[in-house]
Formats: C-alpha cells, structure tokens, sequence
C-alpha cells in the first residue's frame, strides 16, 4: 500500500484559486488541530479560504499506524455563490482502495434545468470515462446518495490494478479541474434564489456532519470536542 500525493497535487490544482491558509474559523483558533500525532492517529489539515468560497478543508489521517489512510477534501462555497460543494475521499485499507469524489448540487436538479444543466452535467463525460473500472459502484449510505449528483465517482478497487493509488487521483484531480473551471466562471446569483440552495446546503452538511463514519476513529483518540471541531471543520 503505497501512499499518494495527494494534498501537493490538490493544493497546486487549487493554484487559480489563490487559497489563503486560514488560522482562525468562526473566531476559534484551529492551529491545534493542523497536526495531530498520537498512538493510534496521526492527522495533517489544511483550512484555506478563496475568493467565492467560504472553506477549503484537505486532510490526510493515518489511523492504526498506516493500516488505514485516508485522504479528504471539501470546498464550499460563499452564500452568493450558487457552486455545488466539491467532495474527495480517497481511503487506502488493507484489502482495497476506496473512492469518493463528486460535485454535491445545491439545486433541486428535478426542478431547476439551468442548474443542471451549467453545473452538473459537465461532470457526465468524467463518470462515463471512470464508471466501468473493476470495482466501481454505488455509495452505500443512502443519507449521502439522496445529496449526490447524477455522475458520483465511487468504487472499492482492489489493489491488483495497476496503479490504482495514482488513477484515483487522477480522477479526482479532473473533478476539481472542472470545479476550478466553473469557479472562474461564477457570478454572484440573485439573493431570492439562493436562498433555497444555501437552505440545502446547510441541511446537507449538517447531514454530513452527523453521520460522518469518521467520527468513530476520531473519538477513539481525542477527546469529544476536538472530534466535533475537526468534523466542523471539514463540513
């Protein structure tokens, strides 16, 4: 199980951005959380902020001394900004790789084309090139799949393909190109329509943060308020 360079090729994809560290978050400090190295746990987080985003969060944990390693990142964007929510998890375990990577709508995509239309369904040639890798299928907690757009990237890939460290993130580096892509492109939206899509937005991360299967781990080694301050973060 070899480990990626995740976080140098996520923060140099996020260049066109020009994301500033934050040291602060919401008045609180969050210097203490950067780098976490403890028996069962080690952790490295980075918070940034952008023009148009509110927070960029990536991390990399190792958890049982490398048996588990997990790679995330979330982007979320200001409340006058109609962008969906980037999303990026890429897990390394003993037996194979895991997956995650999408545009999260803030739109109801049943009612709003243009949304779809703009937003979303650039991502379908992406999902079309990766869908069908050995592997590859449907997420499995259906508190997330009900968030999700149409064109999700996940999979459990075993390690016998070749690479396969590498190709996901590859995959996920062509997910955050196109969110780079729409980012420089976004204008602010008119405060009566966003206010649907930021009511969804703070539902689905509250989701998100309740049932985040992280927790588990992070509560094994901090205590409960640093465990809930680093989830805070990440959502």
């Amino acid at each position: 199980m070899e480990g990626i360079p995740y976080y140098d090729r996520i923060v140099e994809e996020l260049a066109p951005l020009n994301p500033q560290r934050m040291t602060e978050y919401k008045g609180e400090d969050i210097t203490d959380v950067e780098e976490i190295k403890l028996d069962m746990m080690t952790q490295q987080l980075r918070v940034f902020k952008a023009d148009k985003i509110a927070k960029i969060l990536t991390l990399t944990t190792e958890v049982m001394g490398g048996k588990i390693v997990v790679y995330g990142t979330t982007i979320i964007p200001e409340d006058n900004y109609p962008l969906p929510i980037f999303t990026s998890e890429v897990v390394f375990t003993a037996t194979h790789l895991s997956l995650r990577v999408d545009l999260i709508p803030l739109a109801d995509l049943a009612r709003d084309e243009e949304y779809l239309e703009k937003y979303i369904m650039p991502m379908e040639d992406l999902w079309k090139k990766y869908k069908d890798i050995e592997g590859a299928g449907f997420e499995r907690y259906v508190w997330q799949r009900v968030q999700l757009s149409p064109f999700y990237t996940y999979g459990k890939y075993k390690y016998e393909i070749e690479n396969i460290g590498e190709k996901a993130l590859d995959i996920t580096l062509e997910y955050l190109n196109l969110y780079t892509k729409l980012w420089a492109d976004v204008q602010p939206a008119d405060p009566d329509y966003m206010k649907a899509l930021n009511e969804r937005k703070i539902v689905m991360l509250k989701t998100m943060l309740d049932n985040d299967p992280g927790e588990f781990w992070l509560k094994q080694s901090l205590d409960d308020h640093t465990a809930h301050k680093i989830l805070s973060l990440l959502f």
